[in-house]
């Protein structure tokens, strides 16, 4: 859904979207998470570094090789994801620059190779030494605290249809959620979920046929893609504007109506899951237009003074 994510292509809301065609509740998706570290490359996917990282001392500078933190936060970079993420998106845009970079180059060698041997070879090998080098790093999209509204054994509001994980929202994570909660969520209320699965009592569903998905060509498929990628980094990331949700409402509405309008292919799998974004990105959108005063992850300018 963003053009910067530390999610695997194959995370495309389907399940957001499946709950959402069978009438499904799906609330709290404004509440969208960014990792404030991950690696900026203009070829390369982007893949995480770690917060442990500025645990051990890592600092953040700017291009101009200052560390901004000290006009943020009085934690500096050991601050929330959600305040780090804010502060290198303001020095982005203060500077005109893509990224901001991560300092380990006073800390000991050995120590680095020691604590962080996957990062320390994964930037070896595209010719970054970060014992010597500053790490270009940028925030991306990272999870999603909102999805399918379930209760605590994993029931959401369709009879007979359970969720659990990422494409659930259970409330355990309110607004922003902690570092590993996520996994914890997942096997707790999966086993939750498949106990009540066993005894719930509920009547079948009876379907006449299978409803056919429509399905543009790849080529379209990748171009609305890309404008919904595009839209949602500028106008509903970590720091929105209302006119900026405003448009990003109109632009998505109007992809969706494109979608639908346009010529109908054998099936495919990428036109189905930008459709499945689409859907999802209008429930991110609608629910920040909606949330008058900044929450956890949600943060819009025109509400600065106005928080819960």
């Amino acid at each position: 859904m963003y053009q910067h994510t530390t999610n695997p292509r194959v995370a495309t809301a389907d399940g957001i979207a499946l709950a959402l065609e069978v009438g499904a509740c799906v609330e709290n998706m404004e509440f969208m998470q960014f990792h404030p570290t991950t690696l900026f490359h203009p070829q390369l996917r982007s893949f995480l570094i770690t917060e442990a990282v500025r645990g051990v001392g890592g600092t953040l500078r700017n291009h101009l090789g200052r560390r901004f933190m000290y006009d943020y936060d009085p934690r500096l970079e050991l601050a929330p994801r959600d305040i780090v993420a804010r502060a290198i998106e303001a020095e982005m845009k203060k500077h005109g620059t893509w990224c901001v970079y991560l300092d380990m180059t006073h800390l000991k060698p050995e120590l680095i190779r020691h604590e962080f041997p996957t990062i320390y070879e994964r930037l070896k090998r595209i010719g970054l030494e970060i014992e010597k080098d500053w790490i270009p790093v940028v925030p991306a999209q990272h999870y999603s605290c909102g999805g399918v509204v379930t209760d605590l054994d994993g029931r959401t509001s369709i009879a007979g249809l359970y969720a659990a994980g990422e494409v659930a929202c259970t409330g355990v994570h309110g607004a922003n959620r902690l570092a590993s909660n996520s996994l914890l969520e997942a096997l707790v209320f999966a086993e939750a979920a498949a106990e009540a699965s066993t005894t719930d009592q509920w009547l079948p569903m009876s379907v006449d046929e299978c409803p056919v998905r429509h399905c543009i060509s790849e080529a379209e498929s990748i171009r609305l893609r890309r404008a919904l990628q595009r839209t949602m980094t500028t106008d509903v990331g970590i720091v929105r504007t209302s006119s900026g949700l405003r448009e990003a409402s109109a632009i998505v509405e109007a992809l969706l109506s494109e979608y639908k309008s346009l010529p109908s292919v054998p099936y495919s799998q990428h036109p189905v899951e930008t459709h499945n974004l689409l859907l999802a990105a209008q429930c991110v959108v609608d629910g920040a237009l909606r949330r008058t005063a900044n929450v956890g992850l949600h943060f819009n300018e025109d509400h600065r003074a106005v928080s819960e």
